[in-house]
């Protein structure tokens, strides 16, 4: 399992997109808690992530290295409880995390 390395950092600074770029047609709940993800093009091999919030359509994650857009996977278990998800999701945006003190990227997972 990968481990990927921005999940143990303190999640500080403003981190939430601006309300003109907001696509949700639900609200968003803040949710800061691992997640395993098995990306399709490596079933095999799962990867943690921390979560930033949580909606009915999707999920808001931090990465050290940019995930890319259309990639697909299952979301897999919500650490660490464990409880399993078996979701399948699908990667709609990747941006650099906004702030000078955070490195790293945030993705919105659309579940579907």
């Amino acid at each position: 399992m990968l481990d990927d390395s921005i999940m143990n950092r303190e999640a500080g600074g403003p981190g939430g997109e601006p309300s003109s770029t907001n696509r949700r047609d639900s609200d968003r709940t803040p949710v800061s808690v691992e997640v395993l993800m098995a990306w399709h093009f490596n079933p095999d091999q799962p990867v943690r992530y921390r979560s930033v919030d949580l909606s009915e359509t999707g999920i808001r994650i931090r990465s050290a290295t940019p995930i890319l857009e259309g990639m697909t996977g299952i979301l897999k278990t919500v650490l660490p409880e464990g409880r399993h998800v078996d979701r399948p999701v699908m990667v709609v945006w990747v941006r650099p995390m906004g702030d000078a003190s955070s490195s790293g990227f945030e993705a919105g997972l659309r579940f579907f």
